[in-house]
This record gives C-alpha cells, sequence and structure tokens, in this order.
C-alpha cells in the first residue's frame, strides 16, 4: 500500500489512495449522506475547500455528485488561465468522494484488480477506501472499454490510462515470432510478459504454448496495467481461451526490479519506440528517451535468461532507421545474438512518414567465442 490513513469527521479512519492525495492535502474531510436536503450544506463545504466522502446507495450517491458537478462555475475560484481552470476543475473531481463499499466494483472486480485500477499493490480490510465518485464511474465503464485483438481471438478490456493494443499488425507479428520460437520451449515454459499493457501478449503467449501449459509471469511500471491484465485473463479463462489463473502471474514494477532471481524460457517485450521524454506515468508505455529503457532491458536479460531460453523484442522504426542500428548495437553489448527478425509494416500520423516499419527480434544467449 502507498496511500495513507486519514481521518474523515463523521466516519473515522479511511484509507485514502496515493493518486488522489494531492487534491486532498488541504482541508477537511467529512462524511455527507447523499441526501437532497444536504446538498447546500455540500455545497458550501466544498467552496470553502473540503473534501466529502459522500454515502448512501450507488445510485443516490452517483445523482448526488452529479448535481454538485453541474454547479462547477460556482463551486471552484475563478481562474486565471485555461491550464487553472483544468487543475481547479481536476480538484473539485476528486473532493467529491464516497467509499468502496458504496459502489459496485466489488461486484465486479476482484479486490486485486481494483487495488491496481487505484494504483495500489493492495486495500486495507479494517477500514473504507476512499474513491472520488468520477473515477469510481471510469472503473465501472472498463468491463464495456474493449478492443478486439486478432491475434488473440478475443476483446481485452482496457483500463483508461492503459496503453490499448490497437496495432493488430505489432500483435500478430509477436504471435509469429512466439510461434517459431515454440520447438525450442520445453514442457511448461516460464515466459514473461514485459510491460503486459493490457495484457494481450500474455494471452497471445499463452494460447501458441497452450499444449505445453505455460506459466506466464505479466509485468508492468503501471499497477492499473497490471489489474487490466488480470482482469482481461480471468474473463477469458471463463470463456476458455486461456488457462486458469494459476497459471498467470503479475508484479509491478520497472523493467527486472520485480523479479528478482527469476529466469524464464521466454521473455517478451513490446517496447517503447517514441526516443522522447515521458511526462506521465502512462506514457512509459511509449515513451523512451534516448533509448535508456530498451538498453537497461537488453542489459538486464542475460542475468534472467536460461541458457537455452529466447527473447522476443518488438520494435519500430519510429524515430528512424538510426535507433533500429542502435537498437541492434545495444543487442550485441549485452550479449544476445539474433538469430530471426520478422517484419512487418504499419500505419504511422507522423507527417513527414506514413509508413513504418515493425520489427520483431528473436534473440538468445551468445555463447561464441
Amino acid at each position: 500500500m502507498k496511500g495513507s490513513c486519514i481521518q474523515v469527521s463523521q466516519l473515522g479512519l479511511a484509507y485514502l489512495p496515493a493518486k488522489f492525495a494531492d487534491f486532498c492535502a488541504s482541508g477537511t474531510v467529512k462524511r455527507i449522506n447523499a441526501a437532497p436536503g444536504e446538498r447546500s450544506q455540500a455545497e458550501r463545504f466544498l467552496k470553502q475547500g473540503g473534501t466529502l466522502v459522500v454515502v448512501g446507495e450507488w445510485d443516490t450517491v452517483r445523482d448526488f455528485a452529479a448535481g454538485l458537478l453541474s454547479r462547477e462555475r460556482e463551486l471552484v475560484p475563478n481562474a486565471s488561465d485555461a491550464r487553472e481552470r483544468k487543475l481547479l476543475s481536476r480538484s473539485l473531481r476528486a473532493r467529491i468522494m464516497t467509499t468502496l463499499q458504496c459502489t459496485p466494483l466489488g461486484r465486479i472486480f476482484e479486490p486485486r484488480e481494483i487495488a491496481g485500477f487505484l494504483g495500489e499493490e493492495s486495500l486495507p480490510d479494517d477500514m473504507p477506501t476512499l474513491i472520488p465518485v468520477t473515477e469510481a464511474e471510469r472503473l465501472l465503464g472498463i468491463p464495456y472499454s474493449r478492443v478486439f485483438v486478432e491475434a488473440a481471438g478475443a476483446e481485452l478490456a482496457v483500463h483508461p490510462d492503459v496503453l490499448a493494443p490497437k496495432s493488430q499488425e505489432t500483435t500478430s507479428l509477436i504471435r509469429d515470432a512466439i510461434t517459431l520460437c515454440e520447438p525450442d520451449m520445453p514442457q511448461e515454459p516460464e515466459v514473461l510478459d514485459m510491460g503486459c499493457g493490457s495484457g494481450a501478449l500474455s494471452v497471445v503467449a499463452w494460447q501458441v504454448l497452450a499444449h505445453k501449459n505455460p506459466r506466464v509471469t505479466a509485468t508492468d511500471i503501471l499497477n492499473e496495467a497490471v489489474a487490466t491484465t488480470r482482469f482481461n485473463w480471468r474473463r477469458l479463462a471463463e470463456q476458455g481461451k486461456v488457462g486458469p489463473m494459476e497459471n498467470l502471474s503479475t508484479t509491478c514494477g520497472n523493467l527486472f526490479e520485480p523479479l528478482g532471481n527469476a529466469v524464464f524460457d521466454l521473455i517478451i517485450f513490446n517496447a517503447p519506440w517514441v526516443t522522447a521524454p515521458a511526462h506521465t506515468r502512462a506514457d512509459a508505455a511509449i515513451m523512451d528517451e534516448d533509448q535508456r529503457t530498451v538498453a537497461e532491458f537488453l542489459n538486464s536479460c542475460a542475468s534472467h535468461l536460461k541458457p537455452s531460453g529466447r527473447v522476443i523484442l518488438a520494435y519500430a522504426s519510429n524515430a528512424g532507421q538510426d535507433a533500429v542500428s542502435r537498437l541492434e548495437q545495444f543487442i550485441g553489448n549485452a550479449g544476445l545474438r539474433i538469430i530471426h527478425v520478422l517484419k512487418t509494416r504499419i500505419h504511422t500520423r507522423r507527417a513527414k512518414r506514413r509508413w513504418q516499419n515493425v520489427y520483431a527480434y528473436i534473440l538468445r544467449p551468445d555463447t561464441r567465442g
């Protein structure tokens, strides 16, 4: 847990996830019933900078919050510019909270999934957890925000802050690479999906290697992504499209950091392709300034790869052919050898380049010399 326990007037101690802490750092936090007669009191409290914890039946809580937000112009101070106005609006939404117990989230998601969606490893079970009403509404939309992934033959739900698997060509290319690696995989291979996102490659890896009963480990720097992968795997397991939950383990952290000394038969990484700085945590899925992330990944691969293991590294020419050439130098410097390169082309939105190449490198430890 990364959040903190705070005192809520008329409620007692409650848990505040870290991602909402900045909006509730000052001012009193007070419980209020979602009743029409409480509306004026709630508005005055919000104007003073306080944080509300609205309790009651979910439909009533949601309607109460919507009524308050409809008066946003009266509840927030005048802003000097558009940026400040946006921040004040976000603050107001974050300060109209409820408890998880007042939402239907627990009827849809498992506790670990809810914790991850809130950016946490876990949540306490001995006190209520606070969540903005608008955030609860966002999370309730996850099961309906789906992307069909051709290579998996399935729809995957996507958290709003997690990169959706929209590049069908890339996912299919990686599936082809996994198929090429399949003859070299032992029974019950240990597979790592690095930067799992929505879990598309975890699903595809299991499907290709299903007859060998793989054990898939999915990691990501975002707890939201790890939780999305767990939710999708659970849904697809019920449909018979992947194995049971026992075949999947998940953990959150940067690259190999959370994996200790674990070693794998197959490591899959759809690396970030844009050589620009990441401005948010979610940007890490596509932004890699000076190719630092992919270089660090490659340098750490050897110590997490079994002697006969394979690495599948997906990369694109988004930053030009020079970036691809540097990547191939990184591969050699990391003690790895390219044994296959698969390639396809995808559309790009860049003004000066309509197409870009996507590569799937199949690597193994370089034992020559």
